[in-house]
């Protein structure tokens, strides 16, 4: 296990009342870095602020929607107030509904989302961004998906957004490059996640969609544990991604993994 290449920091990290979220908050947390949660449900994202504190970290719950402006503004706030201070933000929630073809979907879900999924990272970074310009330090991670590249149909808003995302953090790489900030993005191939169950739980009959691949998937027990891809977090948020800027990382590059596993060992 590498040593405690986070002690000082303080990192924000959504979506981490569960999945890949709470696997992070769990090795950031290792890494030796202060954490603020954030997660809509509160008992969740509770719980594992709770067990990480158990364990002698310091880590804050923040409970709330990140569709809503003021959970963003509150949960910079939280760790601005109790740390002075924001090396990491770990843009991770994400929701998959709706999962119906165009024609088909709730204009308010799919609305939700973009909101969800592109415009509170989008919120969230540019809220942090004065401060880590002025620390002249700062990692901003966008834990993305395959689905910004390729096409799936019955996920128009959830491909939609992804691909808004990584362009996002590429742009905004562009516009930090030089001042000690960094921002990239994980593709993370496919993780056994809720949102993996709620997948296989589409009814697909008289639709186009097809959720065999995931299926089958899951039947070979070949979904990645959330633990693995929080050491990959743990890379990118860490003094190995040094230099590394507007770049898309993914489970697929066999030659990064490995990088990762040499470094980590």
């Amino acid at each position: 296990m590498a040593k405690k290449k986070l002690q000082g920091q303080v990192a924000i990290i959504t979506g981490a009342g569960r999945g890949i979220g709470a696997a992070a908050a769990a090795r950031l947390a290792a890494g030796g870095a202060k954490l603020v949660l954030a997660a809509r449900t509160e008992e969740e994202v509770e719980t594992v602020a709770a067990q990480l504190r158990g364990q002698g970290a310091q880590a804050l719950a923040v409970s709330g929607d990140i569709s809503d402006p003021e959970i963003v503004e509150e949960i910079v706030e939280t760790a601005l107030e109790q740390f002075n201070r924001v090396d990491i933000l770990v843009n991770n929630a994400g929701v998959v509904w709706p999962l119906e073809e165009v024609a088909e979907a709730d204009p308010n879900e799919w609305e939700y989302n973009i909101a969800v999924n592109l415009i509170a990272p989008f919120l969230l970074s540019r809220n942090v961004l004065p401060v880590m310009v002025d620390q002249g330090y700062g990692r901003i991670l966008a834990v993305s998906s395959g689905a910004a590249v390729t096409p799936i149909a019955g996920a128009s808003a959830y491909c939609a957004a992804k691909a808004g995302l990584d362009m996002l953090m590429r742009v905004l790489a562009l516009e930090v490059a030089g001042t000690g900030v960094s921002t990239n993005i994980l593709h993370p191939g496919q993780v056994d996640t809720a949102m993996q169950e709620d997948i296989r739980s589409i009814d697909t009959t008289g639709t186009r969609l097809d959720t065999t691949y995931f299926h089958n998937l899951h039947e070979r027990g070949q979904l990645r544990p959330p633990a693995e891809i929080a050491e990959l977090i743990y890379w990118l948020v860490g003094p190995w991604s040094r230099g590394r800027n507007g770049e898309i990382f993914t489970v697929q590059d066999a030659a990064w993994m490995q990088q990762v596993r040499s470094d980590l060992a």
